[in-house]
């Protein structure tokens, strides 16, 4: 299944919903269209167990489990089915149950208590950044807070402490339950799924950082983690070893590899950041490969840029980048 956050078009934002992608067109609302099948097959407490199973919020039905997923994807079928007779169908509120995509507004399909970020995993990445000290004995991870989350087309604000203001498309995987100290072999037990991110980086900021021993705003700064535009899950993913991952910038191709040439596997990653306690929604990214305007011509991302990142078979973010209007607390 491709999950998605989103609301109608001029709907307010508070109103959003859990959306099941049918098609590339298409969204169906997950739990209006879950509540009229309940309904249709007599359920009195039809609108109540769905308001529980398929909640607007992502991270609150994972933590659903099992059961939760599989009357999801029961409520998938029968929705791609009630879509070819009926594509008016109302739910029980009389709202519309599908909804073509360019009529809905996404939003970032999960807000994760928290992402974790790996770096320095595809191999050209490392040494374009100028590093030969290969291999390594762990994974270069850090934390991003919560407020890095925007949506697929959300506008990503360069902050005025940077000019060197860079792109990194990554593969996310995300958390399907709460779980801690997961060894690798059990790696599929606890990922839901997978998702685009790009861990957007202010090189200058890092540099002014690192000197003085620090790793705080350089990957941090609110925004710096767009992600979507769905949420999907292992099994529609497939072989996550061997996705294509491509960048653009205003169309021109910036990045163009595949998830295969990652240095530290997905189950690896995980067993390494589990041993903090993970919650269901929460996302960890897996690196970024070589093209990044720091390794490369200095083409850094300015205001007016359109960002792409795309990954086969999840689907591609679209960013513009503007300024921060707002002068910064801290004098740089």
């Amino acid at each position: 299944m491709k999950l998605v956050s989103y609301i109608a078009q001029g709907d307010r934002p508070r109103h959003r919903r859990l959306g099941i992608v049918l098609d590339d067109d298409v969204i169906a609302d997950a739990r209006a269209g879950y509540a009229r099948m309940l309904a249709e097959a007599g359920d009195l407490q039809a609108e109540t167990i769905a308001a529980v199973r398929l909640p607007p919020e992502a991270a609150a039905f994972l933590a659903g489990g099992p059961a939760a997923m599989a009357e999801a994807r029961r409520a998938a079928a029968w929705l791609a089915r009630l879509h070819d007779s009926h594509p008016e169908a109302r739910g029980p509120d009389d709202e519309p149950l599908f909804l073509h995509v360019n009529d809905a507004h996404l939003f970032a399909p999960l807000a994760p208590s928290k992402v974790i970020a790996a770096g320095r995993n595809y191999r050209a990445h490392h040494e374009e950044m100028g590093s030969s000290d290969m291999p390594y004995k762990l994974p270069s991870t850090w934390l991003k807070g919560p407020s890095t989350i925007v949506g697929p087309h959300d506008d990503i604000v360069r902050p005025r402490a940077t000019r060197k203001l860079d792109y990194e498309t990554e593969l996310a995987f995300v958390i399907g339950t709460r779980c801690k100290n997961v060894p690798s072999e059990r790696a599929a037990e606890v990922i839901a799924g997978y998702t685009v991110a790009n861990d957007i980086t202010a090189r200058d900021v890092g540099r002014m950082e690192r000197a003085e021993g620090n790793r705080l705003l350089a990957k941090s700064f609110d925004g710096f983690c767009p992600i979507g535009p769905c949420f999907v899950t292992a099994d529609e993913v497939g072989d996550h070893d061997n996705l294509a991952l491509a960048t653009r910038v205003n169309g021109e191709m910036r990045q163009d590899a595949r998830t295969s040439d990652m240095i530290w596997k997905i189950p690896d990653i995980l067993a390494y950041v589990s041993q903090i306690e993970l919650l269901p929604g929460d996302i960890v990214t897996t690196g970024s490969p070589e093209g990044v305007a720091q390794g490369g011509d200095g083409g850094f991302l300015g205001p007016g840029d359109v960002l792409e990142s795309e990954i086969s078979g999840i689907g591609c973010l679209r960013n513009r980048i503007v300024d921060d209007p707002l002068e910064p607390s801290w004098k740089w």
